[in-house]
């Protein structure tokens, strides 16, 4: 009998770490392995996406390490070669990315499908904004998100990367700020963020309209909050180029991905 074929995968991990990643494991086996079967064992959430496995670029050496993404002499599949570790996101091109998936803390793997991001925008809304990969802070900002992801990816800015990913978290500021002036030991709703500091940093934003973005941690704080803390989705950005993944509501995930939805932590 013949042995099993196994196909080649390439996936890029965004969260916790940062790589381009050769596979013999599908999206959810490979979400999975990484979470709960690696020697490289993660506690928490994993954010990956595949990529198209045709797809090459001189920088990555793609062809130098995917043949050895093949199953070993007993049949079993190569779950993970890595390919590169460095400049890996503004080395894909976005039209090479297929899903973007999101690994719960038990391995469960939720697939989320990329959308054109079509919303219309008021002004006047201040947004916080996480930034995911390759740079990694919270930021405050009246811009939306296409003017966010275009101002994070100008070349012209002294804090700027070709590619970026980065998400919404859902903060409702005037809340905050009433819990905050009726008991001053309210916790703070970002983690690792002095509530107090907190409060002036929104206060030296909305003092200055014409400021465009207050940063308010250089650290991330994606995996020390609940998943059903973030808002409207993912987008990576590329400069003019900007790539979207909605995040579904929560009576979508509680409706069509209960399995993933209540492994969550």
């Amino acid at each position: 009998m013949s042995e099993p074929a196994f196909e080649q995968h390439l996936y890029v991990i965004m969260w916790p770490n940062y790589a381009l990643v050769g596979s013999n494991l599908p999206p959810e086996e490979f979400g999975k392995h990484y979470t709960l079967g690696s020697s490289r064992y993660f506690h928490g959430q994993v954010v990956f996406a595949e990529i198209d496995p045709d797809y090459r670029n001189d920088f990555l050496r793609i062809d130098t390490f995917l043949p050895e993404v093949v199953p070993n002499a007993a049949g079993r599949p190569k779950r993970t070669k890595f390919i590169a570790t460095y400049r890996v996101l503004e080395h894909v091109d976005l039209s090479a990315f297929r899903d973007l998936c999101i690994t719960s803390t038990m391995g469960k793997v939720l697939r989320l499908k990329s959308k054109p991001y079509e919303k219309e925008h008021e002004s006047g809304y201040l947004r916080t904004f996480q930034e995911l990969a390759p740079m990694r802070g919270i930021a405050l900002s009246w811009m939306t998100p296409q003017e966010f992801g275009r101002y994070i990816t100008d070349p012209e800015k002294p804090k700027s990367a070709p590619k970026v990913l980065f998400t919404q978290i859902d903060f409702n500021i005037d809340e905050f700020l009433l819990q905050l002036d009726s008991d001053p030991f309210h916790k703070s709703p970002i983690p690792n963020v002095h509530p107090h500091k907190l409060r002036e940093q929104i206060l030296e934003v909305r003092a200055n309209p014409n400021k465009r973005i207050k940063g308010i941690s250089l650290d991330a704080a994606f995996g020390q909050m609940a998943f059903t803390q973030l808002r409207t989705g993912f987008w990576i950005a590329a400069h003019e180029e900007l790539l979207f993944y909605p995040i579904p509501t929560l009576e979508q995930l509680k409706d069509e991905h209960w399995e993933w939805y209540k492994s969550l932590d």
